[in-house]
């Protein structure tokens, strides 16, 4: 009856945990928008998440990155503002 209820009950606090993860966490790849030569080139930022992702799509932003090349393309290193989130193109 132990065994019974120790696996209820944590079976249920694990399905808790990913309830409450899934609803806390809007997140969303970004990334730099570079106009390069060829036309635009994106350089992946990473993943932000809740008031972190609020953050990086907020005006004035500005994220600074190493030299990095991209498909061939070189994008400088430097601080960029132009920064875009899946689903949240917005500026």
């Amino acid at each position: 009856m132990k065994k019974t209820n120790l696996l209820t009950a944590a079976t249920l606090c694990i399905a808790l945990g990913f309830t409450s993860c899934s609803k806390d966490s809007d997140c969303h790849e970004c990334h730099i928008a570079f106009d390069g030569p060829n036309g635009e080139i994106e350089v992946e930022i990473g993943e932000y998440c809740g008031t972190a992702l609020e953050d990086v799509e907020a005006p004035g932003y500005s994220h600074t990155i190493e030299l990095t090349v991209v498909d061939g393309d070189t994008v400088p290193a430097g601080t960029y503002n132009e920064i875009h989130c899946e689903e949240h193109a917005d500026h």
